[in-house]
């Protein structure tokens, strides 16, 4: 007897529950991968058996859990028969045993960023279910009390959603508070027992949100108490029937954070992608990795495009805050009048146009991390001062703010300037060089490389050829002989733009130097223009794409002056 297939309906109301509380597609398979139920999305892409040799399987052989976050490179799914049209982004993989055998195995699948980083960001909660599960599961084949199970103040179900790292509130359909989870008890500082309405904690401006909603889907940041919360509403249907409604209740502040922390974990770097033989860059890299565990500030000097966020990422892994945050802010890139709330954050209502909420900064979200402040010689003069007593005194206070916030991010700056000299011209101050410049580290262009250029070359162009299914087998010795002898204003990220136009391009198995020279001309023919000369290009583009869009009759041409915010006669002068 298939014990699983004989409790399907009450097994499809657990997994619909748990879908309605994290919102990943979740399937059930039996000891032979017979799909037993699954949630609608599964349902919709997968035939009725899990795959063979696939991630489902190997749980059942071994009794293991497994969590895939990289489906295409895992070597778990390499020789899993739906390898090629497989479209899941991570997958979660528990289990389920009964009697000291494995009946089954509960799989929670992501088919989007959004449920992909819910996995990964919970799964020790989730990882928590396998024993619960067992319990619930126990429960129905042993006393087959159905109706039991849909109770969701059964002991299982609470111990589940108390298993969770966000709020969970269960409404009935009269809008009463039938369960609170401990989460959203320890944080709003509410007693277990007594019985609130849904009014008495969330406002009701947010209730109104949600109301025009149907409860269905996210309103936020919501204030409650110290808290910010999004606020997720799902309807719980039984039997197609409406029987409530789950809030789930995720933490703000720890939501971006966690963000930042999945954006890491996908590009983390060390000191291994950083490719090159040459004396400086050797030199370079070693003075690097000795530094790396030493809290101490460190200047990366060099010119643009040579790789020194590449260095400063590799330096915070290699750290002890490895697991922290790393921020990267280029001060050249942030208006003067926005910096100061950009690297300390500010109040709500600070000034016209503030976010209603405020905005945490980015000193507050790398406070025990790294802070990387590329092209620090573009920071505004009077920025400077505030970042030396940031630095020094190890607090923050926000724009329109009075609560001092402590902050200690280990600082790595970078700049293709000479900041003695400005220091000299009064552009830089000298209090703060010295708090930046304890160790210098010099990243050589590439120029001075020598043979990192071929390396680098071969790099990119396998990294291109895959991106762009093209079968390059490498370059001609002509080509090598051309890229070695290029001086590379622009450095390697010149170097990867001009891999990247040569493999779009070539037509031959072997890259010659016929594109990589050609990329070369129009630029430097493009820099020889004055500035009128760019315009008129400029100008000319605009228009003809505009007269392709609109036609080159009259009332075409008429539309694309208004689009413009030209006269005719303008348009027509210039058309000839």
């Amino acid at each position: 007897m298939n014990l699983l297939k004989s409790i399907a309906p009450e097994l499809k109301h657990i997994i619909d529950a748990m879908y309605s509380v994290t919102n990943i597609d979740i399937t059930i398979v039996d000891e032979n991968l017979n799909r037993i139920v699954a949630t609608n999305n599964i349902n919709k892409v997968f035939r009725n058996k899990a795959p063979v040799n696939s991630v489902f399987h190997k749980s059942l052989m071994t009794g293991k859990q497994y969590l895939i976050t990289d489906t295409i490179n895992d070597p778990l799914c390499l020789n899993c028969f739906n390898k090629d049209s497989c479209n899941e982004l991570a997958e979660l993989c528990i289990p389920i045993h009964f009697n000291g055998k494995i009946i089954g195995v509960l799989g929670m699948c992501a088919f989007n960023e959004k449920a992909r980083d819910n996995i990964i960001n919970n799964k020790d909660s989730y990882i928590k279910f396998e024993n619960q599960l067992s319990n619930i599961i126990c429960t129905i084949l042993s006393e087959k009390r159905f109706g039991e199970l849909l109770e969701y103040r059964s002991t299982e179900l609470v111990t589940l959603i108390n298993s969770l790292n966000e709020g969970i509130i269960i409404l009935d359909n009269n809008m009463k508070i039938m369960t609170k989870n401990n989460y959203i008890n320890e944080r709003l500082d509410l007693d277990i027992n007594l019985i609130l309405d849904i009014e008495e904690i969330i406002p009701k401006k947010s209730l109104e949100e949600l109301d025009k909603k149907h409860f269905y889907g996210e309103v936020g940041p919501v204030k409650i108490g110290e808290y910010e919360f999004i606020i997720n509403s799902n309807i719980i249907k039984i039997g197609g029937s409406k029987q409530g409604i789950i809030l789930v209740f995720s933490d703000f502040n720890k939501m971006k954070e966690s963000v930042l922390k999945s954006d890491l974990n996908k590009h983390i770097t060390t000191f291994d992608n950083i490719i090159g033989e040459s004396e400086l860059l050797i030199n370079a890299k070693r003075q690097a990795i000795q530094v790396a565990e030493k809290d101490v500030s460190v200047l990366l000097i060099g010119e643009t495009g040579t790789g020194k966020e590449i260095f400063a990422r590799a330096i915070h892994t290699a750290s002890h805050r490895r697991e922290d945050v790393f921020m990267a802010i280029n001060c050249g890139a942030i208006p003067e009048n926005l910096i100061e709330s950009e690297l300390f954050g500010y109040e709500k209502g600070s000034f016209t146009g503030a976010n209603t909420t405020g905005k945490i900064g980015k000193f507050e979200i790398a406070k025990e991390g790294t802070l990387f402040l590329d092209e620090i010689g573009d920071l505004p003069y009077s920025m400077q001062v505030k970042i030396l007593r940031a630095l020094e005194e190890k607090e923050i206070t926000k724009v329109g703010g009075h609560k001092s916030i402590k902050v200690n991010p280990r600082v790595i700056s970078a700049t293709h300037r000479d900041l003695h000299k400005m220091v000299r011209e009064g552009c830089f101050r000298e209090d703060l060089l010295y708090r930046l410049n304890v160790v210098p580290i010099y990243i050589p262009p590439l120029r001075e490389r020598g043979y990192d250029i071929i390396m680098l070359s071969r790099y990119f162009l396998n990294h291109f050829s895959k991106i762009y299914k093209k079968d390059l087998l490498g370059f001609s010795a002509e080509c090598e002989k051309y890229l070695l002898g290029y001086s590379y204003p622009g450095n390697i990220r010149e170097l990867k733009n001009l891999i990247e136009y040569a493999t779009i391009f070539e037509e031959d198995s072997i890259v010659g130097v016929k594109n990589i020279r050609k990329k070369i001309d129009s630029k430097d023919k493009q820099d020889s223009k004055t500035l009128a000369e760019m315009t008129k290009i400029y100008e000319k583009t605009i228009i003809e794409n505009y007269l392709n869009r609109y036609g080159n009759s009259l009332e075409g041409k008429t539309e694309v002056a208004k689009q413009l915010g030209i006269s005719m006669a303008t348009l027509y002068r210039k058309i000839e």
